[in-house]
C-alpha cells in the first residue's frame, strides 16, 4: 500500500496504543509477551482517561498548554474503537485478539457479529451471544481480569451498559472490584472525577468520554460545528491538567485516544452489487473504511477498479505487520481473504442488514482507515 499517503501503525514503537497497553499491563504486574518497546509508567495508582475520537490534529488545534509529557502516537489498525479498546484492555495486538472491525466474521460462531454489541448482524438488541461461546471464539485476554485492582469507571450511560464494559471491566476474579458510575455530560464526568480523587484511593480510575466521537459521527469534524467540538475539548483538557497537577503525588495520570475521524461525502453500498456478493461466502464485514472480504474467488481487480480500494490478500496483511503479531487462530477463523482500505479520505463502504433505515448510512464522520487524521492520536502522561 505504498504511495497512498497512509500512516502505518508501528507496534514496536513506544508511541503506539499497543505499546501503551503493554505498559498498562506491566503497571499492574500482568505479564505479556509484547513486541518492541512499551510505554513505561511509574507510581502506585493510575487515572486512565480515554477520550474517544480525539485525533492528534483536533488535540493540536485545541492548543491547550499541558504540564504532562505529550507524545504524538499512532493507534492500531483498523483505527476503530472495537480494535483499539480491545488492544488497550488486553495488551494484545488486533491480530491476536481478533476484533478487527465493528463487524467481525468468526468461523466458530458461524457468521458475522457486531464487535461491540456481541450479537449477530441483523439481530436487534445486544449480548445475544453467550460469553462461553464468545470466550472460545475470540482469544481475548483482558489484563485487568488477572488482577485484584480496585477500579472506578466513569463513563456514559450507553458505554456503562455495553458488552465491551462487561468483558473488560466487570469480568473480574472477585465481585465488586469494579464500580461503574455513569455520566451524561463532560461537566458531570469532571465533577465525578474530582470527587473520586478527593476520596479513598482506587488502584485505577478509568474515565471513558465519547462526546467527540458522537459529535463527529453526527456532524463531521470538518463541519461548521468543529468550533463546538474544540470548545469542549479545551474545557476537558484544561480541567484534567489542573486535576493532574493537584493529585500527581497520589495518582499517575494517563490520557489517550483511540482514533480520529474523516468527514465523508461518498457512500459505496455493497448491497447493490450482485456480481460481488455472488463471489463472497459471507457479506462484507469490518468497518466503514477498512473492509474484509471472505471470497469464493479472486476479487482483487473488482475491488480496485469498481470501488477504488487499496487491496491486500490475507497473506499480504499478515506479512505487512499492519495488525501486529497475528495468531494462527485469527488467520483461520477471523480474517477475510482480502482486505480493502479506503484510498479516498472522503469515502465509506457499507453493507446494510437493515435497508435504507440503517443509521450507519447517515454517519458523516467515519474512521478505521489509514489517513493521518484517523491514525494519529495524542498520549499524555503526568507522573
Amino acid at each position: 500500500m505504498e504511495g497512498q499517503g497512509f500512516t502505518w501503525p508501528d507496534y514496536s514503537s513506544e508511541s503506539n496504543l499497543y505499546s501503551l497497553s503493554c505498559g498498562l499491563a506491566s503497571f499492574f504486574d500482568v505479564k505479556r509477551q509484547c513486541i518492541g518497546r512499551q510505554l513505561e509508567l511509574t507510581g502506585k495508582r493510575l487515572v486512565l482517561i480515554y477520550l474517544d475520537a480525539l485525533s492528534w490534529d483536533l488535540f493540536s488545534e485545541a492548543n491547550v498548554r499541558l504540564s504532562g509529557k505529550v507524545m504524538k502516537a499512532t493507534t492500531v489498525f483498523p483505527s476503530t474503537t472495537a480494535a483499539a479498546l480491545s488492544t488497550l484492555m488486553t495488551a494484545q495486538a488486533p491480530g491476536e485478539h481478533g476484533l478487527v472491525g465493528y463487524t467481525v466474521f468468526n468461523k466458530r460462531l458461524g457468521g458475522v457479529i457486531n464487535g461491540i454489541k456481541y450479537s449477530y448482524m441483523g439481530e436487534s438488541g445486544s449480548g445475544t451471544i453467550d460469553y462461553v461461546s464468545l470466550g472460545s471464539a475470540f482469544p481475548v485476554r483482558p489484563w485487568l481480569k488477572e488482577t485484584s485492582a480496585k477500579v472506578l469507571a466513569l463513563m456514559s450511560g450507553s458505554a456503562a451498559s455495553g458488552e465491551l464494559t462487561k468483558t473488560y471491566l466487570n469480568s473480574r476474579p472477585e465481585e465488586g472490584l469494579t464500580k461503574i458510575k455513569a455520566h451524561s455530560s463532560s461537566f458531570e464526568m469532571l465533577a465525578a472525577l474530582r470527587e473520586a480523587l478527593e476520596g479513598d484511593p482506587y488502584d485505577m480510575i478509568y474515565v471513558y468520554h465519547d462526546n467527540p466521537d458522537h459529535i463527529g459521527h453526527g456532524y463531521g469534524f470538518n463541519s461548521e460545528h468543529r468550533d463546538l467540538i474544540l470548545e469542549e475539548v479545551r474545557v476537558v483538557l484544561n480541567h484534567i491538567n489542573k486535576l493532574a497537577e493537584k493529585y500527581r503525588d497520589k495518582y499517575t495520570f494517563l490520557l489517550l485516544s483511540d482514533h480520529g475521524q474523516v468527514t465523508v461525502d461518498k457512500v459505496y453500498l455493497f448491497n447493490n452489487d450482485e456480481e460481488l456478493l455472488n463471489k463472497l461466502e459471507v457479506p462484507p464485514y469490518g468497518d466503514s473504511r477498512a473492509v474484509w472480504f471472505r471470497t469464493r474467488e479472486n476479487v482483487r481487480d473488482l475491488l480496485r477498479d469498481r470501488y477504488s480500494l487499496e487491496v491486500m490478500s490475507k497473506q499480504e496483511v499478515v506479512e505487512s505487520g499492519i495488525l501486529g503479531r497475528v495468531s494462527d487462530f485469527v488467520v483461520n477463523n477471523v480474517l477475510g481473504d482480502y482486505l480493502g482500505v479506503a484510498k479516498s479520505p472522503t469515502a465509506k463502504y457499507h453493507y446494510t442488514y437493515r435497508g435504507e433505515d440503517d443509521p450507519a448510512l447517515r454517519l458523516r464522520g467515519n474512521h478505521s482507515g489509514m489517513t493521518p487524521e484517523e491514525m494519529y492520536i495524542p498520549i499524555v502522561v503526568w507522573s
